[in-house]
């Protein structure tokens, strides 16, 4: 184990935050002069650390890590039951499905819209024909009423005929105006149809990630250094006041060491700084490194 953890503050100090002794570069000493060296209290902290909270309330059903444990980034560490929530998914998958068949028959009201005004389009071409004909016929009856060769009872038929023509053919334009404020009323509908498909669509996204957050995962490879979560316990979300974490996970197999430097080297500490860490775990051994990080503060 000594050996372990030997291994392990030698990487530490190749990454850590701050110096934890200062030396200065031998090049700039003159020769007969010692080089000048700080003795400054350290502590050793994990390279990560995070507190794991619950994003939704519920019950914890099930607890799969506990202290000590090394875990694996997208471990489940537990479960949280939240029954109202796995209700609100599956409300908005059956309001998502009842919108799409709206946003289908909305569709549906376009093409036959259209093929109605295609219907009124062909009954205009059929009507002009016959006012075309009746016109025709009218003015031949009208020679012929001027020759005396026919009566006037046949003359007014012919201009009856003309004008009911004419009728047709005005009331199927209508028609034809009709059909196309049909059309776009349709076309309309089916686009307000297919909005509400995307807004139930984003809300069932919505409750699928807080389903999700049911789930305890561990964000990065580590240890768990705390666990306050038991089956059975009431979780809250961790938006709540005096919210206390489910999990602490800790990165271990890298560490950094801290220090505070005095305002009188302060000035002579950059990174790349020889620092040498006595660690009294391991018996006050020596481990030898150089600063990585300097705060500049």
């Amino acid at each position: 184990a000594g050996q372990r953890l030997l291994h392990i503050i030698a990487i530490v100090v190749s990454s850590c935050a701050a110096p934890c002794a200062w030396a200065a570069d031998p090049a700039t000493q003159s020769a007969t002069k010692p080089a000048q060296t700080a003795s400054l209290p350290a502590t050793v902290e994990p390279l990560e650390q995070a507190d794991l909270y619950a994003k939704v309330a519920g019950y914890v059903m099930e607890v799969h890590a506990d202290i000590g444990d090394h875990v694996k980034a997208g471990q489940p560490l537990a479960l949280i039951e939240n029954p109202e929530l796995e209700s609100e998914v599956a409300a908005a998958d059956a309001t998502l499905r009842a919108k799409r068949e709206m946003a289908n028959a909305a569709k549906a009201s376009i093409e036959q819209a259209k093929t109605m005004q295609q219907v009124a389009r062909s009954q205009l071409a059929g009507y002009q024909a016959d006012q075309k004909l009746s016109q025709s016929t009218l003015k031949r009856q009208e020679e012929l009423f001027g020759g005396k060769a026919i009566t006037e009872q046949q003359l007014d038929d012919a201009k009856t005929k003309a004008q009911g023509a004419q009728t047709q053919v005005e009331v199927a334009e209508a028609k034809i105006a009709s059909s196309e404020s049909e059309v776009r009323v349709a076309v309309a509908n089916h686009a307000v149809a297919e909005a509400q498909v995307g807004v139930a669509e984003a809300e069932v996204k919505r409750l699928q990630v807080l389903l999700r957050y049911t789930k305890i995962i561990a964000p990065f490879d580590g240890v768990i250094s705390r666990r306050l979560a038991n089956r059975g316990d009431l979780a809250q979300a961790g938006t709540a006041a005096r919210t206390a974490p489910l999990f602490t996970i800790q990165r271990m197999d890298t560490v950094r060491i801290t220090c505070e430097v005095p305002e009188s080297i302060a000035g002579r500490v950059t990174s790349g700084t020889q620092a040498s860490v006595k660690v009294f775990g391991l018996g006050e051994q020596s481990v030898d490194g150089k600063v990585t990080r300097f705060a500049a503060s």
